[in-house]
């Protein structure tokens, strides 16, 4: 009899300790799908779809994370014109006004999750991709920030950082995590910045929401469009927003440590599925970075 009365109490109590792990689990990236906290749709276009005629794909094992693994993304190493600045310089209007229009997109791919940290990319098209790493407490990045020498000089650093800074008032903490680029009049630059709100957010039910943070990784993308005579000034003509996080109780608060990552770059697509094998996640030395000290 005193067995008959246990088993039961045992296996509510299994159940509530699952229960509250599943409550307690991070949330990966889902674009589509209702937010935890706010019960607001995540955008489903942030992402950019498979191209149906392509027959590239990625696929490999994450190993090494400190935390779990909340999805793998890859961006394809493009260097479009921010704006048309340069054509600006060379004296060609013609070519200025039809750079004006000319389709700036970066584009961001979004990895299907598997058991163990698996991960797979299809309808990649040819070209060689970066990828990046979210996990709960941290992320790890391959970016190519430049293909040029990084140039950027300490005036240029400190102008870039105060006009990200000061875009985008919503974010109330911004941390800029690397950035790359040319010196000079039309010079260019791009910046890995990483913005969390923590003060209450208003939801447009006019509801305000103190238990809830939101976290936006994303790519500035800076031109120099300052003479001599004005002196450096920069400006930002485009954001790529790479990731956005709805944070609530029992996630990791405020800005994440960030990690460049070797073997997260320049990994080349061509027709077919590559299969990397394990990746093993690693801090190294970024090449020609400057980092937020």
């Amino acid at each position: 009899m005193m067995t008959s009365r246990i088993a039961p109490r045992a296996a509510g109590a299994l159940l509530a300790v699952l229960a509250a792990s599943l409550v307690c689990a991070a949330t990966k990236i889902n674009p589509g799908n209702m937010s935890p906290y706010s019960k607001t749709q995540v955008s489903i276009n942030l992402y950019t779809k498979p191209d149906p005629w392509a027959g590239g794909g990625l696929r490999g094992v994450i190993a090494g994370n400190p935390s779990e693994v909340l999805g793998v993304l890859a961006m394809p190493q493009r260097f479009p014109n921010v704006s048309a600045l340069a054509n600006v310089a060379g004296g060609d209007a013609a070519k200025n006004a039809r750079n004006i229009n000319k389709d700036m997109t970066n584009e961001v791919f979004l990895a299907a999750l598997g058991e163990n940290n698996a991960f797979s990319f299809h309808g990649l098209p040819p070209g060689k991709y970066d990828l990046f790493v979210l996990c709960e407490n941290c992320f790890y990045e391959g970016l190519l920030l430049s293909r040029d020498e990084n140039t950027l000089t300490e005036s240029d650093v400190r102008v870039i950082r105060a006009k990200v800074n000061e875009s985008n008032p919503f974010f109330n903490v911004k941390n800029q995590h690397r950035l790359e680029g040319q010196s000079g009049t039309f010079g260019r630059a791009r910046v890995l910045e990483q913005e969390v709100r923590t003060l209450p957010v208003t939801l447009q039910s006019a509801e305000v929401l103190k238990h809830i943070q939101i976290r936006s990784i994303k790519l500035c993308l800076m031109e120099s469009v300052g003479t001599s005579k004005l002196g450096v000034h920069w400006e930002m003509k485009k954001t790529r927003e790479i990731t956005r996080q709805e944070l609530g109780p029992p996630d990791t608060k405020g800005p994440i440590p960030g990690y460049f990552c070797k073997a997260l770059q320049g990994i080349r697509v061509t027709t077919s599925v590559k299969d990397l094998g394990t990746i093993t996640l690693a801090s190294d030395p970024a090449p020609g970075s400057l980092a937020t000290p």
